[in-house]
């Protein structure tokens, strides 16, 4: 539903080039009311004269394009290419020109409430990621620092000082532009805070250079993902370098922690991590998929100063130590999101996972388990380890070798005890491979399955939902992995970088070859 007032302000948005000459004209309390009108109706122009004019103090996307009571539609989904363009040149004018109707009072703008999606309801159908838009923006810094040494601009721009918060997205690609605008900032009028930082294909010197520049004191985010070289000596250089006052959510890159390449002088690293973790006083993320813990997850989360609302220790090889170390520890009574896949979890310690469920029945809302190896003989023992999780919302369990006849239990169970439930990742039933498959599934196999017993069967279990009321929760299979915005923005830089790492491998393993067949040499001619 939109209000009158709303209805009135996307017609003056659509009232064509005559809205920015009778902007002048309108009451600033009307802004947000014409903001919102204008980045649903795609009117870019009269957008940038809007910010470029804006009468407050706060321009906050999340208050703007959110819910509210003159219109329901939520736009911070929407990341739509020719509005955020308006907005970003709006700003640059705002800070270089003079103030017309309203004194500049701008201080803040906060644009962290955008969320990156595979489908865009946009008109235009052209968005601007999340990478992008740290470029561009940081681009229209740069910009507005020569234009103000050019000298065309009146003192006031000098005088002007706007905060742009933002979750920023740098890779290899971006890196100088990015380092530039930071540099900067201490002259430019629009100061850049990465309220979170993702990280992607730097060398190590790149990612604690741009960290330092990037003020890390403001940000409640980090991610280091995929081709960052970080490793456990660097991760406690950087948090013993670094300070990290506000930091809530941490993720490390695939391998970042491995017990097998610690020497025996670096037996105590991953318990000087711990205390270095443990100084972060509001951290309540962690995300360590892909690290090798075997033994050793109570060093890493016992320092820890608040207990975890989200946990990712997918394929980190955990054996029963660890697991009853989390089963027994304070994290387990306030986890929200929890991710153990890769662990075979009826199969190494049955008693300890249903301990962990019940401990965190009153918080879980997310449970994956994908690769767990789950089969139809595990249906009763994981039905009863689930029973008491009543706030669940989502579970994913792709790449277990379930069976039709155990995923019928399975959902006849899921149907009439979980209330919260609204999202299930289905697997592919063993049924629709051949006899012979092994699981995990290998790459060149997985697309290979019968689609009319996949067919069958899934009509089945949505009729199990659909009987006991439950229709509504979203079932899917995502074989390929669920989408990945940051991922399919950058995916050729990152394709570029994993050649160029694999070239590298066979480089060194070439020059380990010859150097071996070299000695051999010598030592026959000997």
């Amino acid at each position: 539903m939109k209000s009158l007032k709303f209805l009135a302000a996307e017609g003056f948005s659509l009232s064509g080039p005559s809205a920015i000459e009778n902007l002048s004209c309108v009451s600033f309390n009307l802004y947000p009311l014409l903001f919102k009108a204008c980045y649903l109706r795609e009117k870019a122009n009269l957008l940038h004269a809007l910010v470029q004019t804006w009468p407050m103090p706060e321009l906050n996307l999340q208050r703007l394009l959110g819910r509210t009571d003159d219109c329901q539609e939520d736009l911070t989904s929407c990341t739509c290419k020719l509005c955020l363009e308006a907005l970003f040149t709006g700003l640059k004018d705002y800070v270089l020109h003079p103030a017309t109707t309203y004194a500049k009072s701008l201080r803040v703008v906060d644009l962290t409430a955008l969320k990156d999606t595979e489908h865009q309801t946009c008109p235009c159908g052209s968005t601007l990621g999340r990478w992008a838009r740290t470029y561009l923006l940081t681009r229209m810094c740069y910009e507005t620092m020569v234009a103000m040494q050019a000298g065309d601009v009146l003192p006031t721009a000098f005088e002007t000082v706007v905060d742009i918060r933002l979750n920023g997205f740098v890779t290899g690609r971006s890196y100088e532009v990015v380092a530039q605008a930071f540099l900067l900032l201490r002259h430019c009028p629009l100061k850049l805070r990465f309220i979170g930082f993702r990280a992607d294909s730097l060398a190590l010197k790149q990612l604690f250079y741009v960290l330092r520049l990037a003020e890390p004191e403001c940000m409640n985010k980090l991610e280091v993902v995929h081709n960052v070289g970080l490793e456990a000596p660097h991760l406690e250089v950087l948090l013993s370098r670094v300070e990290f006052p506000k930091l809530q959510s941490l993720t490390l890159p695939t391998g970042a922690l491995d017990v097998r390449r610690l020497g025996a002088d670096e037996d105590d690293l991953l318990a000087t991590i711990g205390e270095l973790l443990g100084r972060l006083k509001n951290l309540t993320e962690l995300y360590m998929g892909f690290s090798t813990l075997t033994g050793h997850l109570r060093r890493l989360l016992v320092p820890l100063s608040t207990p975890l609302m989200c946990l990712e220790v997918a394929n980190c090889k955990l054996n029963r130590v660890d697991m009853a170390y989390l089963a027994n520890s304070l994290h387990s009574e306030h986890l929200v999101r929890l991710d153990l896949s890769g662990h075979n979890v009826f199969e190494a310690f049955p008693i300890t996972f249903q301990k962990l469920l019940t401990h965190s029945s009153a918080t879980l809302a997310v449970l994956t388990l994908e690769e767990c190896d789950i089969e139809d003989e595990h249906m009763d023992l994981f039905t009863q380890a689930l029973a008491p999780c009543s706030c669940l919302q989502e579970l994913k369990l792709l790449g277990n070798p379930m069976g039709s006849t155990g995923l019928r239990r399975l959902f006849s169970a899921l149907a009439a005890g979980f209330p919260a439930l609204k999202y299930i990742e289905l697997p592919v039933p063993r049924d629709c491979y051949s006899q012979d498959v092994t699981y995990p599934l290998d790459d060149s196999v997985l697309l290979q399955y019968n689609r009319e017993i996949f067919d069958e069967v899934r009509n089945q279990l949505m009729g199990i939902l659909a009987g006991a009321g439950r229709g509504n929760i979203v079932v899917c299979t995502p074989l390929m992995g669920a989408y990945d915005a940051e991922i399919n923005e950058t995916t050729n830089e990152l394709g570029v970088t994993m050649v160029k790492s694999f070239n590298k491998v066979i480089g060194n393993f070439i020059d380990t070859i010859t150097t071996v067949d070299d000695r051999r040499s010598r030592q026959s001619d000997t």
